[in-house]
């Protein structure tokens, strides 16, 4: 058993510390802001509670405690009281006995009867004082009324009987010593010893005490609402209760204070706190139990409770806001300062920063702002650069169709010379005139595409004469696309690829197309020529090569494809399409709007 505990145990200790990772890493996901209203929140929180229950104990203990102590003090002054008021019946008593003694053994029975009289007149409370035999036989009596004849049964007499040594108290009760009694009264009562004849002798003393002096010491003493006091003997029967309400054995109060029999408790009578505190009275057998009303002290703990609580939670509530608040001011600026960063991320270098918070952040946004700028200076300056590289390298490649174009075009008026074919050179003289015109007119990079076309005609014009008419050309461009702009002898040495790569020397006529329309924002110049045509594969090695996959020993198609990538970007292309003996043709594909790259 044992054994499979640890096993257990030791399982559950990596399943804690997953879970424990697994609340670090969500904490760590958490914004800034979130974790400081987060982390500021719990400690204040705990600290407010761990303070809030510290303070309720200790109000509450300490308010119990003075319940308790001011209870027992009442307690304790009743008691006395009480003590006090018996002890003056006891003393009465025992003075009592004493002249009984005497006056008897002087058989001056008639001056024992006087004694009785004076002693009503001087204590105003004592209702009835009077002397039995053992058989309840009236020896000497403070009244003149009917003495009642079964004396020897009554409970005052037979306690005294039965134990000789102590006074004994009864529970209040209408007087029974004489016929017809009106007044409530409690007895004490005592065996005594008197001379009757000269012969000592037993008997009981009797001493009926008016109860209403007992109701006034309960009513001197202020217990609250509904507080009261019971006295009960020690068989637990009820002598007094100054709670109308409480008249037998079974009340609630009595049944209460018998389970308490000593000491005191907070208990609850018709839905009010009382605290309810038992002690014995001295010289009797008798308990007795206050009930002081403590409701409103209850209440004033709950109304405590009530304002702890919500101060804790005002308080609470109010460092959530101010936490919220004070992460707000950190993280409302650190959120602007990520939306900047994806404005950056997406080129946006112009828009600048304007934060308000903490000084550390205003300070770190200020310094985001001088590096934005700084990267887009240093943007600027290697845009500038590229920029003026790609010129650079566009002239560079603009310039190398014409060196090539003159001297394949000198070469051709050499050969008419030497045939005498002196008519065609000079036609292809005033062509070449007009070609080279067009080439050095300006230094622009684009022209319209019907000044291209008109380029391309006079070079067409040229070859024909060259190749001796063995083609025939054709032009079929869309006037919607004549105005549109376009790369600077772009076209020509398409259409000299087409001448090369084209021309069937065992054919009479081969044809050459040049069409020009637009299409999805495009314009579309297609260089269609009747010939050889070539393979799929060979296709894929001249794509190959004007991408600059590989080495190309021919310039022409590289050089318009190189310069329209630099132009025009990505839109741009430039690809071949072409079915083996049947026919080629390239298409060049230009973005219309995009004249002003370089």
């Amino acid at each position: 058993m044992m054994c499979i505990t640890s096993v257990t145990a030791s399982k559950n200790i990596p399943d804690n510390l997953r879970r424990s990772i697994a609340m670090l890493s969500r904490f760590k996901d958490l914004s800034i802001g979130h974790a400081i209203f987060l982390v500021t929140t719990t400690i204040v929180g705990v600290i407010m509670l761990l303070s809030t229950t510290l303070t309720y104990q200790l109000i509450f203990a300490r308010t119990d405690e003075l319940i308790e102590s001011t209870s027992k003090e009442i307690n304790k002054q009743v008691v006395m009281n009480y003590e006090n008021y018996l002890s003056n019946v006891i003393n009465t008593s025992n003075s009592l006995q004493k002249y009984i003694l005497d006056l008897t053994k002087a058989n001056e029975v008639s001056n024992l009867e006087n004694l009785f009289m004076a002693t009503l007149n001087i204590e105003r409370n004592i209702e009835n004082i009077a002397l039995f035999d053992l058989s309840g036989n009236r020896i000497v009596s403070s009244t003149g009324e009917t003495i009642a004849d079964d004396i020897i049964s009554r409970s005052w007499f037979i306690e005294a009987r039965n134990n000789v040594d102590i006074h004994h108290f009864s529970s209040s009760h209408i007087e029974d010593v004489v016929v017809n009694g009106t007044t409530e009264v409690f007895s004490v009562s005592r065996s005594i010893y008197y001379y009757e004849e000269g012969i000592q002798k037993e008997g009981v003393l009797l001493i009926d005490i008016d109860t209403r002096n007992l109701k006034a010491l309960a009513a001197q003493t202020n217990l609250g609402n509904q507080g009261h006091i019971i006295i009960t003997n020690q068989g637990n029967e009820l002598i007094y209760s100054s709670l109308p309400e409480c008249t037998t054995d079974v009340c609630e109060s009595a049944r209460i204070a018998n389970d308490i029999v000593l000491g005191g408790k907070l208990v609850t009578l018709d839905n009010m706190a009382m605290f309810a505190n038992v002690n014995t009275i001295k010289y009797t057998r008798w308990n007795i139990a206050t009930f002081i009303n403590v409701n409103d002290i209850t209440n004033s703990k709950t109304d405590t409770l009530y304002r702890i609580v919500l101060i804790f939670l005002g308080t609470l509530i109010a460092i959530a806001i101010s936490s919220a608040v004070f992460s707000m001011r950190i993280s409302k600026p650190m959120n602007k300062l990520k939306e900047h960063i994806h404005l950056i991320q997406e080129g946006d270098f112009d828009t600048m920063v304007q934060v308000e918070g903490q000084r550390e952040v205003v300070v770190l946004a200020d310094a985001f702002n001088s590096m934005s700028n700084r990267i887009k200076e240093l943007m600027q300056r290697v845009l500038k650069e590229q920029v003026e590289k790609r010129k650079t390298h566009f002239v560079a490649l603009q310039n190398q169709i014409n060196p090539h174009f003159l001297y394949n075009t000198l070469d051709s008026i050499v050969w008419l010379s030497e045939n005498n074919r002196n008519k065609d050179v000079e036609k292809a003289i005033i062509a070449l005139s007009k070609f080279f015109r067009m080439s050095i007119s300006d230094q622009m990079s684009t022209v319209q595409l019907k000044d291209e076309v008109e380029h391309v005609r006079n070079y067409l014009l040229i070859q024909q004469i060259r190749y001796q008419h063995s083609f025939k050309f054709e032009f079929d461009i869309n006037p919607d696309v004549e105005h549109n702009f376009v790369l600077k002898l772009s076209l020509q040495p398409l259409v000299e690829n087409a001448i090369i790569h084209g021309i069937r020397p065992e054919e009479s006529f081969t044809k050459i197309l040049i069409k020009g329309f637009q299409k999805d924002g495009f314009t579309i110049i297609e260089v269609y020529n009747e010939g050889y045509g070539m393979t799929q594969q060979r296709i894929d090695e001249i794509q190959a090569m004007i991408r600059g996959e590989k080495e190309s020993v021919s310039m022409g198609l590289k050089n318009v494809y190189q310069r329209l990538r630099l132009y025009y970007g990505l839109d741009a292309d430039l690809y071949i399409e072409s079915e083996l003996d049947e026919y080629t043709k390239v298409t060049m594909k230009i973005p219309i709007g995009r004249e002003a790259q370089l």
